[in-house]
């Protein structure tokens, strides 16, 4: 993989954070309405539940893939992010939902933490601060758009679609890293 490209997909892993926090802000409304339509004000608990799990994981990630490898700690993450976004899309009810989040941070935790140990595996000096300052921009922009092509996507999908394109998201950049 050439530098381009390896920078490409390590910004893309690092983006998915920034991705699964933002795109959710207008899908918001339409959850509270459906899934609790007593208490609406409770559907940021989704973005809540969300850093939650990013928090815990965050405290065991990097350990982890220094005792089993960086591959193998974003391929687990990974398929407990797609489990917790599978486990949102068809929840019925805002807990499941809001379990579904937790499960999410925690695997958003893993590509998050283990981009920056990648990082700092290959380059050093100036060169791993280029590469990050890149990642970083690319992170900062992501919110930016987030919102509105969560829009886009709750527009042609409902609600529910936004967890597909979550798994579809990770998906592309676990195939790509393999």
């Amino acid at each position: 993989m050439g530098r381009t490209e390896f920078v490409a997909l390590l910004a893309m892993m690092m983006a998915s954070v920034a991705f699964s926090i933002d795109a959710m802000l207008p899908a918001l409304p339409a959850i509270g309405a459906e899934l609790s339509p007593e208490r609406p004000q409770n559907a940021p608990l989704i973005l809540s539940m969300f850093l939650f799990g990013m928090g815990v994981g965050t405290f065991f990630t990097g350990p982890i893939s220094d005792a089993y490898g960086r591959k193998r700690v974003i391929l687990v993450a990974s398929a407990l992010y797609i489990l917790g976004a599978a486990l949102a899309w068809a929840s019925a009810t805002l807990e499941m939902v809001l379990l579904g989040r937790v499960l999410q941070g925690l695997g958003a935790a893993g590509p998050r933490i283990v981009t920056s140990a990648i990082i700092r595996d290959r380059f050093s000096g100036r060169q791993m601060a280029q590469i990050s300052s890149i990642i970083m921009m690319v992170f900062v922009l992501v919110p930016a758009i987030s919102p509105l092509l969560g829009s886009y996507i709750i527009g042609w999908t409902g609600w529910r679609g936004i967890f597909m394109a979550f798994i579809v998201f990770s998906l592309t950049f676990t195939l790509w890293m393999m």
